[in-house]
């Protein structure tokens, strides 16, 4: 049985003024992919992007010549290698895709998130003794690859359950420049209730991150700070480092949300009114829920 999507199901899309549409499948691989592609064929941050789009839709046929197209274009030659490797694993081209990934690193050297590529390849194969040593070379060159820690954590958990996970986490944790393996183990800790211990994670995570901080970081930090009911160091901790054009949405989100919580109106209209200035037609219904709670927030 396929798992692929089914050509009735609906695509979401936006028109020209900013409104949502939906449209079939069918539609829109006949109708708008094509010239889509024929629209973004020279221009490689947006043929990248969609490709990306297109995966994440399930049109994986359609993308073999986009993904070839973009090795030819895109002076990022990591991401377009990937992409062209992914795009060759899902429609069943496994040697293809080590081939290219392979290339890549012997005129780049050899780089985490291709080296967790590869790994895949091998997974595919169920070689899972060399797709475990080439994931572990993956995340010594990068520790925060969020798909490649998962996956990492998971071979391990698997195996040993989850006192096996937690050392996996720990060991990556370990290495120079990680900070995604202890947002984790901060996870953890709050569900333990060890507060302190937690709180002591997210700085050390925050201190090897880098500026701006991963989006990625303060999401997950802010996200599980709040479920835990912690809505003063979601504040302290991710406030500071906000920054609207890295950050957007999803972060101003929770902070909002936070602020609303304690009481601190201004500072959350502070946030609304800049990420609407970024003027983004699929953030409206967002905002203007925000609008509202803070509209019946504020006293008389």
């Amino acid at each position: 049985m396929s798992s692929r999507p089914d050509d009735t199901q609906m695509i979401r899309a936006y028109d020209a003024d900013g409104r949502e549409v939906l449209i079939t499948r069918d539609q829109w691989r006949s109708n708008v992919l094509p010239g889509a592609i024929e629209q973004d064929w020279n221009d490689a941050d947006r043929l990248a992007g969609l490709i990306i789009q297109s995966l994440n839709d399930g049109f994986v046929d359609d993308m073999v010549r986009p993904a070839e197209r973009l090795v030819e274009l895109d002076q990022n030659a990591e991401r377009a290698v990937v992409l062209q490797a992914i795009v060759y694993m899902k429609v069943g081209r496994l040697d293809d895709s080590e081939r290219v990934l392979l290339a890549f690193c012997a005129q780049h050297g050899e780089t985490g998130i291709v080296l967790t590529n590869l790994a895949k390849v091998h997974a595919e194969r169920d070689d899972e003794a060399r797709a475990l040593d080439t994931l572990w070379r993956a995340l010594q060159r990068d520790p925060n690859q969020d798909n490649g820690l998962g996956w990492f954590e998971a071979i391990h958990r698997d195996v040993g359950g989850d006192a096996a996970g937690i050392t996996a986490m720990r060991k990556v944790a370990a290495l120079p420049g990680s900070w995604r393996a202890r947002l984790w183990l901060a996870r953890g800790e709050l569900g333990s209730h060890n507060y302190a211990g937690a709180i002591a994670l997210y700085r050390e995570a925050l201190s090897h991150a880098g500026q701006p901080v991963p989006a990625d970081l303060l999401l997950q930090m802010s996200g599980d700070l709040g479920n835990a009911g912690r809505i003063a160091e979601i504040l302290e901790l991710a406030a500071p480092h906000f920054q609207i054009a890295a950050h957007g949405l999803p972060v101003g989100n929770n902070l909002i949300k936070a602020n609303l919580h304690l009481g601190r109106l201004d500072d959350a209209q502070r946030i609304l009114d800049a990420l609407r200035a970024l003027n983004r037609p699929d953030w409206r219904d967002n905002l203007a829920y925000w609008d509202k709670e803070l509209a019946q927030a504020r006293p008389g």
